[in-house]
This record gives C-alpha cells, sequence and structure tokens, in this order.
C-alpha cells in the first residue's frame, strides 16, 4: 500500500515512487508460473489535477512455468505499464466509472493493480518459444521441426468397423 497523504502532490507536479512489490505466483490451465523476481520494484507516476489524479504504473519480470504446447520449461519475459485515473468527485456524481479502484482512501494497493495488470498482459498461450509444434497427439512425443516424427494413426477399435461401410 502506498499512502498518497505522506507525499507531497501538488497540482501541475508530477511525482514519481518506487514501490516493492511482491508477486504471487499465477496458476494458469492448472499449470504454475513463477514470476521472477517474485519481488520487484514499480515505478509509479502520480500527477494529480484540480479534479483528479492520473496514476501510472511499470515494471518489468519474467514468468517462469511450463510451455503450454509441449510442457517443457518456457520463461516470458514482460514489460508491464498500465494507466488510471481518479476523478475525485466521481462517486458523488454517480459516476464511479471514473474512479480508480486501486485507491481508496487515498491508499493505493500497487501489488493488487500490479497483479491485475500482470495477468491482462500475458499472451494467449506462454510458449518455451514461438514455434512450438506441441505434442504428438497420438503418442505423446514432442514434435520437432526436422525430426522426422513418423507416428502412425491409431489403429480403429474393431467395435467401429460397421459405421465404416455408413460412410
Amino acid at each position: 500500500m502506498l499512502d498518497l497523504r505522506s507525499l507531497r502532490i501538488d497540482p501541475g507536479s508530477v511525482r514519481r515512487v518506487e514501490v516493492p512489490v511482491v508477486l504471487e505466483p499465477l496458476l494458469l490451465g492448472g499449470q504454475s508460473y513463477q514470476p521472477d523476481p517474485a519481488e520487484t520494484l514499480a515505478e509509479v507516476e502520480l500527477q494529480p489535477s484540480n479534479a483528479g489524479l492520473y496514476l501510472k504504473l511499470a515494471f518489468g519480470l519474467a514468468l517462469e512455468g511450463p510451455c503450454m504446447r509441449c510442457l517443457e520449461p518456457a520463461r516470458l519475459e514482460l514489460a508491464i505499464e498500465a494507466s488510471e485515473y481518479h476523478d475525485r468527485e466521481a462517486a458523488a456524481r454517480g459516476e464511479e466509472e471514473l474512479t480508480c479502484e486501486y485507491l481508496v482512501d487515498d491508499r493505493l494497493d500497487v501489488g493488487r493493480w500490479a497483479h491485475d495488470t500482470l495477468v491482462l498482459e500475458l499472451p494467449t498461450a506462454i510458449l518455451c518459444r514461438p514455434d512450438c509444434a506441441g505434442l504428438c497427439p497420438h503418442c505423446g512425443a514432442r514434435l520437432e521441426d526436422g525430426d522426422g516424427h513418423a507416428c502412425t494413426q491409431p489403429e480403429t477399435d474393431t467395435r467401429w468397423e460397421k459405421l465404416k461401410d455408413l460412410l
């Protein structure tokens, strides 16, 4: 938590602070992905205006865990950036969408903001390399370029033979 009351921020000025953030491992698809480092320094930039406060967050880290295609170790380097705006009078006007959910009573929950931003910045798949071919759907062997994988189709269950006649 970053207590904004302890910082001297005046309208028109910009204040940058480094805040240590501890990130918990992420559980994706039943697999655990470890942040490296687990504790990182996040730069928070605060820019007050007469009506509100602009907030920016930036930090870098890597996620380590299994490749989502072949289950080999994967490492994903990330540079995270996010921004929020908090209008001080928005709640009184019924415009909650103009408030920052991470800022309550002049206390900024940097850890929760960092976690949520990290999750939103993740790609659809964490891979060991961009061209990972994954595993053979028949034998489960890891597919490699130039490997010459010659897996044969699994034999059809003889109980289904009569259905071939219908085709």
